[in-house]
């Protein structure tokens, strides 16, 4: 692939799919916490995140969160969390970036999985951030130029080809609001899906994309999860996802 930096997370149970189907999670972007620090005098002199300062470190960030951090977090907490450094010190780590992940499993479950229900999940998808340069954990977001955006958009599609999922999770509406996605296939405009669950009514876009040999994807959007919290929200996109895995 020429153009996706970041390997996508695929997990050893993909082509048997969650529910039976292929499944992209796409996220927005990665936060780079070593732009100042690994090779990142590169980046720290241009200004931002930039291919050309990129190693192995920063290919390998979406397999490293789940492999690396999220998947031990999961399977043990409180040894994850708690380590002994170089010096026989107890130290703690923070585990406040992967509450997003955990927040994702709630609006898939609509309940807290268990350790290995949460395990067998990422076995069973493709994980890809859309977004091919980081942002930093602090300070103003990085700015994209036109040239970039339409790069990103060549890796989604480079992705959608490698992968042929059946239909994807976008995390982030302003992916969507703000022009950041190809556009979809024109014989299937974009429309709103909408579900009746206790009493209320929820609704959100989707859009289809067509591969090269003829094959439709659907793609949900949805809110970020860093942003949904609270047993109503949950609610809410496990209602819009059941009904969205239903579709054929």
């Amino acid at each position: 692939m020429e153009y996706v930096k970041f390997i996508p997370w695929e997990g050893e149970e993909y082509e048997k799919g969650f529910n039976g189907k292929k499944l992209l999670i796409l996220g927005d972007s990665h936060y780079c916490a070593t732009e100042e620090s690994k090779g990142g005098k590169k980046c720290v002199a241009l200004g931002k995140c930039a291919y050309e300062c990129m190693d192995k470190d920063c290919f390998s960030m979406t397999n490293s969160l789940l492999r690396d951090e999220y998947l031990p977090y999961r399977e043990d907490a409180t040894k994850y969390i708690y380590y002994t450094n170089e010096k026989g010190e107890i130290k703690k780590r923070s585990t406040k970036h992967l509450q997003t992940l955990l927040n994702f499993e709630n609006n898939m479950f609509n309940y807290t999985p268990s350790p290995s229900e949460s395990i067998d999940f990422w076995k069973r998808v493709i994980f890809y951030n859309y977004k091919q340069h980081s942002q930093p954990q602090s300070g103003k977001a990085r700015s994209t130029s036109k040239e970039e955006k339409e790069e990103y958009r060549k890796a989604f599609n480079e992705i959608l080809e490698e992968y042929q999922p059946d239909c994807i999770i976008v995390w982030c509406k302003s992916l969507f609001t703000d022009d950041w996605l190809p556009d979809g296939a024109y014989e299937f405009p974009d429309y709103t899906l909408k579900v009746e669950d206790n009493g209320e009514v929820y609704d959100t876009p989707v859009r289809t994309f067509k591969l090269k040999g003829g094959k439709y994807i659907r793609a949900l959007i949805t809110h970020h999860p860093w942003r949904c919290r609270g047993e109503k929200c949950h609610s809410k996109w496990y209602a819009l996802i059941t009904e969205f895995l239903k579709l054929e």
